[in-house]
């Protein structure tokens, strides 16, 4: 009887040990997993936190790129504008100073070369023997001897006297005012010997001498033409005027 007893305690013993350590595996296994699977996803999670912080950076400094390339333009816009202002007011000052250098030299003298003589014009000069030149070849003498007499008394020293002085005496000379056209002449051969217009000169002063009645001195200037001036058109002139004086 205690033989079966002991038989009995034992194989309950057995079972009961056989229970626990199924209860204990079948508890131990899934919790391990359970905690497994939730650092996965904790993992997961922070990885997401980390990837939405990253894509919510780069879409706010891609919209600071954006609101810089549009200021940049502007800026480039501005730059461009400033720079077609400042062309526009370079090219407004050119034509202005310019515009002013061309109105000072109308008060200014200029230097200039009139038929081989140089010297100062002043402003107004060409004007005045312009008109008196115009005159003449109108054929207004009276006109013209008064311009031409007035222009030879106000500037003395320009380059225009030679001819202003020539003129006169022609125009003088048309007029039959003979002794006037001698001492005009007489100054112009004296005071600019070596000028183009002395052979012209010269002849309309020995015929002025002639008709004035001082044969013997227009004769003489009228050799003295042929002689200083032999290839000239007025010498040719002078010798048929000097056959027919004799």
């Amino acid at each position: 009887m205690q033989i079966k007893m002991n038989h009995y305690l034992h194989k309950t013993t057995a079972a009961m040990a056989a229970v626990v350590f199924v209860a204990s595996t079948s508890l131990t296994t899934p919790a391990f997993a359970f905690m497994e699977d939730g650092e996965a996803r904790r993992a997961i999670l922070e990885v997401r936190s980390q990837l939405s912080n990253s894509q919510n950076s780069y879409l706010q400094m891609q919209g600071q790129l954006d609101e810089l390339s549009q200021e940049n333009a502007k800026l480039r816009g501005r730059a461009d504008l400033l720079e077609k202002q400042v062309e526009e007011l370079l090219a407004q000052q050119k034509t202005f100073y310019g515009d002013l250098n061309n109105r000072l030299k109308t008060f200014e003298p200029q230097i200039l070369e009139i038929e081989g003589v140089q010297g100062q014009v002043f402003p107004g000069e060409k004007e005045a023997y312009d008109a008196a030149l115009k005159a003449f070849q109108d054929g207004n003498l009276k006109k013209a001897e008064s311009g031409f007499g007035a222009f030879v008394k106000k500037y003395p020293d320009t380059p225009y006297w030679p001819l202003a002085q020539f003129w006169l005496g022609n125009a003088e000379y048309g007029q039959k005012d003979y002794k006037s056209a001698i001492t005009t002449l007489q100054v112009l051969v004296k005071k600019y010997p070596l000028h183009g217009r002395i052979p012209d000169a010269l002849l309309t002063l020995g015929n002025s001498q002639v008709d004035a009645g001082q044969k013997p001195a227009g004769k003489k200037t009228l050799e003295s033409l042929i002689a200083k001036h032999p290839e000239s058109e007025a010498a040719e002139i002078a010798k048929q005027a000097l056959k027919r004086l004799k």
